[in-house]
C-alpha cells in the first residue's frame, strides 16, 4: 500500500456538531480499530491526516491483513460440504426438472488477487458423486498452492483501473463511432 493511500481513512465534516477531522477504521480478525483525528487537536487538516495515516500504518503493521491462503481457509456458517470452497450445485435450468434429469456438479472455488473468484465444476453424471467431489477437492488444493499475496476485501469493488480519457484507443474508438 502506498504512503499516499487513503485505505481505511475517511473524512468527517459535520457542521451541526462542529466535528472536522479524519476517521480511521480498520478491521482485523473480527476486531475493529477506530480512532478520530480532529483538525483542531492536530493543528489543521493536513496534520490531522498525517497523524491518521501514521495510526493506520501502525495498525496494519501490528495486525497485517489475511493472506489469500488464510482467507481461503475460513469456514463459513453456511458450509454444508465440510470443505471450504467446495460445494454441490444443481444447474439452475434443470432445477425444476425431475431428479433424474437434473444436472449436478461439485464446484471448487477460490479467490484471485484481483478480488474476483475462480470456479471450476465437475459433473456428477460424468465422474460420479465421489469422483466429481475428489476432482473438486484436488482443483482447489492445487489452486491454493499457487495462491500468493494479501487478501484485499475492496479489490472487486474497485475493479480495473480506468484508462485516461485522452488515451489513443479511446480517441480511435470515438472516431470510428
Amino acid at each position: 500500500m502506498s504512503r499516499n493511500s487513503v485505505y481505511g481513512i475517511s473524512r468527517v465534516d459535520n457542521e451541526a456538531s462542529r466535528t472536522h477531522g479524519w476517521l480511521v477504521t480498520i478491521q482485523r480478525r473480527g476486531v475493529i480499530h477506530r480512532k478520530h483525528f480532529s483538525d483542531g487537536v492536530f493543528g489543521g487538516k493536513q496534520k490531522a491526516f498525517a497523524a491518521a495515516k501514521q495510526f493506520r500504518d501502525d495498525i496494519i503493521t501490528k495486525f497485517p491483513p489475511f493472506s489469500l491462503r488464510e482467507y481461503s481457509s475460513i469456514v463459513k456458517k453456511n458450509n454444508r460440504s465440510g470443505v471450504v470452497g467446495v460445494c454441490r450445485y444443481c444447474a439452475s435450468e434443470t432445477r425444476e426438472m425431475p431428479e433424474d434429469k437434473q444436472r449436478w456438479f461439485w464446484v471448487a472455488s477460490w479467490p484471485l488477487p484481483s478480488g474476483r473468484r475462480k470456479r471450476v465444476k465437475f459433473s456428477v453424471n460424468k465422474y460420479g458423486e465421489e469422483g466429481a467431489f475428489k476432482m473438486a477437492l484436488k482443483a482447489r488444493k492445487d489452486a491454493l498452492k499457487k495462491l500468493d499475496g494479501q487478501f484485499d476485501p475492496g479489490a472487486s469493488r474497485r475493479g480495473r483501473p480506468r484508462k485516461a480519457k485522452n488515451d489513443e484507443s479511446v480517441v480511435q474508438n470515438r472516431a470510428a463511432a
